[in-house]
């Protein structure tokens, strides 16, 4: 069975619009948990913008790499593979706070997401490592700062004060 790369990049975004639901809904809420642990001044303003910003990008990668093909494959991967990585900050969250992390449940399709995607890619699509490495360093960035810009630059401040 394969799964043709372009649906499991448009359920990348299917998957973030479930999550921001899961970060907006359940356990509080995501603006109110970052704003008990890290950053006060975080807003439900500062969410919308900066998922809207992410939604653009994302939604962007997808329709380049659709209509182009590819070395324009890396940015949706490098979504996918951010997304994945999201998932175990929320768990490392719910290990140090001892509460649910929202964003936590619907980490889960993006799991299931880059498992399709390594398991499911289609035979004549081989993904080389011209195209991996690129997408990890991507997805790795993005990844190392949505880890660490909460607890560390805002916690930093936030015990500062």
């Amino acid at each position: 069975m394969h799964v043709p790369l372009v649906f499991s990049f448009w359920f990348t975004v299917a998957a973030y619009v479930v999550h921001c639901i899961d970060e907006s809904l359940l356990g509080g809420s995501f603006v109110e948990k970052v704003q008990q642990h890290w950053w006060p001044e975080y807003s439900w303003k500062k969410f919308f913008w900066f998922n809207s910003a992410y939604f653009v990008v994302m939604i962007a990668s997808v329709v380049l790499y659709d209509f182009r093909g590819g070395a324009w494959i890396i940015l949706p991967l490098a979504w996918v593979i951010e997304r994945a990585c999201n998932g175990i900050w929320h768990v490392g969250w719910s290990i140090r706070f001892h509460e649910y992390s929202p964003g936590l449940v619907s980490s889960i399709l993006m799991w299931m997401n880059l498992y399709f995607v390594v398991r499911y890619h289609p035979a004549d699509k081989a993904i080389t490592a011209n195209i991996w490495i690129p997408a990890l360093v991507i997805g790795g960035a993005f990844t190392a700062f949505l880890v660490l810009y909460f607890p560390f630059v805002k916690g930093r401040q936030m015990r500062r004060s």
